[in-house]
């Protein structure tokens, strides 16, 4: 067997998932994002770093601009594996992943590039298994976002999307996530909350779009909003569901941790050049 470290991609998601599944499956909820990505076909550079056929890193672009990446088994994969990536996505400019491999990975591009790697979000990935319902639920109800919804969801979609610093177009975000039954609301005689699902790996799900605007913040909608969404999701026969914070945020931290999400590890999204 040839153990000489080297690059391998994948021209499909499936391909990649069948290559590089038991290494991303080791961590599962951590790669969540990833196997989730994959697993909805979703087309872009996907490959991985390997030695003697052992899987020692993976990485993965399907948004302009951002890639992410794994954590890695040894520290000359990164280094490996960012030097194919520039070559194939050369507009590369942000980077995604657990820490620390996120900072080196950012690092290493930063210094391929000739420029700087700055730390724009510092996250924290969290899972539940089991809802804590939380005490003095907001009044209101979870509901599946609809058509008649779709305005004032593309509003917060893109309000969504710029509070996280990712590119896109909220109208077709929320379209398509509403043809696909992936977007929710909380409902308090109007919308006041949304919330949202997209990733499903093999035992999981991973929630994300949660938004409540400005003036209806502070009122509960978002706690009531996730907890009722969770516990949908488990009750559709997934073992776990998990999702991203941002550690400067100690109000949504706070939120996930009242109705049962725990830490499973910190990730960091980087700018690079």
């Amino acid at each position: 067997m040839n153990d000489t470290l080297r690059v391998k991609r994948f021209a499909a998601p499936q391909a990649f998932l069948s290559h590089a599944g038991p290494f991303l499956l080791q961590f599962e909820t951590e790669n969540a994002l990833l196997l989730g990505v994959a697993g909805e076909g979703a087309e872009g550079y996907y490959a991985v770093a390997e030695r003697g056929g052992r899987v020692a890193v993976a990485a993965f672009r399907t948004w302009p601009g951002r890639a992410a990446i794994t954590r890695c088994a040894e520290p000359a994969a990164i280094r490996m594996l960012c030097a194919d990536l520039l070559a194939v996505c050369p507009d590369l400019n942000s980077v995604l992943g657990p820490e620390p491999w996120a900072r080196e990975c950012a690092e290493v591009l930063a210094e391929a590039c000739g420029g700087d790697a700055k730390l724009i979000m510092a996250q924290r990935i969290h899972a539940l298994e089991r809802v804590q319902p939380p005490a003095g639920l907001p009044a209101g109800r979870l509901r599946m976002g609809t058509g008649a919804d779709l305005a004032l969801l593309s509003a917060w979609s893109g309000a969504f999307l710029e509070a996280v610093g990712m590119e896109g177009d909220g109208r077709t975000l929320a379209e398509s996530k509403v043809e696909a039954g992936q977007l929710f609301v909380w409902e308090d005689e109007q919308p006041v909350a949304m919330a949202g699902w997209s990733g499903k790996t093999p035992t999981g799900v991973r929630v994300n779009f949660v938004y409540t605007p400005p003036a209806a913040r502070g009122r509960g909608y978002a706690t009531a909003c996730v907890a009722a969404l969770s516990q949908l999701l488990l009750d559709r026969g997934n073992r776990f569901c998990c999702l991203y914070t941002d550690l400067a945020n100690p109000t949504s931290n706070a939120i996930y941790r009242r109705i049962g999400y725990e830490p499973v590890s910190d990730a960091g999204l980087y700018a690079i050049r």
